[in-house]
């Protein structure tokens, strides 16, 4: 199967960058507005409602006391997660603690970039021959500045990237992070969004080592990248904002739907025609003049209505198996975050089951990008499709590879 090529030089499988250039798949076909309903006004979604900003909150310290003050309803459930966190994670560092502390490294470097201080730092530019220069504005040309930064974001391992225009409704309202409850503002016009495609044999374990250490670290890659990217658009007198993982400003799945990475998924993630949903996301925010692009239909909605294998392989009953709802005036499928965090909770770690058993997540081969591709152009088949995969798939955990799961000898001192 050749792969097609697009005559727009901003396409983003025609550029010659990257690891994935050489990929299969013809690009997933974009369509004018995306495959998400808006129903009413949408209500930003406040970033303090998140379940892992909730965790992080210090017990009688004012975001804790403001936050439990205006929703008691959370606080016993809340307080009973954090405490499983600590039985378990301290029962698991106490079995195997080389291991366990080589897992969740995999996010240190994504939580110390997303420090308020580390966003606002600029690089300066400096030549050896002339030590320094003067930083001068470069008004480049759209087009070919678009093509120029997916190139980049491709050759520095991002496995699709595509430009959102900033839609202020994807906006968290307030912070989580410090300065703590303060609105938030965001005016520059695009976004750059790059996808970072996980190793789906780390995956496969779903709730070991591996999938700790590989989702971990991706979140850290994606967080690295999105400052390597803004480093260079600053350098050329432009700003960009980096979007590390726990100061990212904005609620990433419907900003990557309105800009083609991909659709909405029954499991809350973005499902990319090329990874499923097994990968993480990477993204900056800037005004440097860019080509935004459209949203995709590749048969994502249509697929999970019928699908549904990732909610029965949920163990927490966090994903729904009813059909889509009004969330904050749009329309998707609703996922428990407390229930899928109890769960995390409960296992001391991550969990990536959903992500295992989505049937488009399979490797990328040629039998796998064919039914991939069937799966796009021909609707009626897509049921014949997902009765195959739970025939012949039975998706049971894999084991940790044995680099990451061997034991190594240790004393406390």
């Amino acid at each position: 199967m050749k792969r097609r090529i697009i005559k727009d030089e901003t396409d983003l499988m025609d550029l010659d960058a990257g690891t994935w250039k050489s990929f299969t798949l013809t690009p997933a076909p974009e369509v004018d507005t995306p495959t998400y309903e808006i129903v009413d006004p949408v209500e930003r979604y406040d970033e303090r409602d998140h379940v892992f900003a909730r965790i992080a909150l210090k017990e009688g310290s004012p975001p804790f006391e403001d936050y439990y003050n205006r929703h008691p309803e959370k606080k016993e459930i809340d307080a009973d997660n954090r405490k499983r966190n600590q039985i378990v994670g301290r029962k698991k560092l106490d079995k195997d603690p080389v291991n366990e502390l080589l897992a969740v490294s995999g996010y240190l470097r994504a939580w110390n970039m997303s420090r308020p201080e580390y966003i606002k730092h600029k690089s300066r530019v400096r030549v050896l021959a002339a030590h320094s220069v003067p930083q001068q504005k470069i008004y480049p040309d759209a087009k070919q500045m678009t093509r120029k930064i997916k190139a980049l974001a491709l050759h520095l391992g991002a496995g699709k990237v595509r430009i959102a225009k900033m839609n202020q409704r994807w906006l968290y309202s307030h912070r989580a992070v410090p300065p703590y409850g303060e609105p938030y503002e965001l005016d520059y016009p695009y976004v750059i969004c790059m996808a970072f495609p996980q190793n789906p044999y780390m995956t496969a374990n779903q709730t070991g080592l591996s999938i700790d250490y590989d989702v971990g670290w991706h979140y850290s890659y994606g967080s690295f990248i999105s400052y390597a990217i803004s480093d260079f658009i600053r350098s050329l007198g432009w700003e960009a904002r980096p979007s590390p993982t726990i100061s990212t400003p904005y609620l990433i799945p419907p900003l990557f739907v309105d800009c083609g990475i991909g659709e909405d998924a029954r499991c809350g993630y973005t499902m990319t025609k090329e990874f499923g949903i097994n990968w993480r996301p990477g993204s900056l925010a800037t005004d440097l003049p860019l080509v935004a692009d459209k949203p995709v239909d590749f048969g994502a909605q249509d697929f999970c209505d019928k699908c549904g294998i990732c909610a029965e392989a949920c163990p927490s009953g966090a994903i729904s198996k009813e059909g889509r709802q009004i969330i904050r005036g749009y329309r998707k499928w609703h996922i428990d975050a407390d229930k899928c965090y109890t769960y995390w909770a409960a296992i001391g770690g991550t969990c990536g089951i959903c992500q295992y058993v989505c049937p488009w997540n399979h490797v990328n081969n040629w039998f796998h990008n064919s039914i991939r591709e069937t799966g796009q152009r021909i609707p009626w088949l897509r049921k014949f499709l997902i009765k195959g995969e739970e025939l012949f798939y039975k998706n049971k955990p894999k084991p940790d590879p044995k680099w990451i799961a061997e034991r190594v000898n240790f004393t406390v001192k």
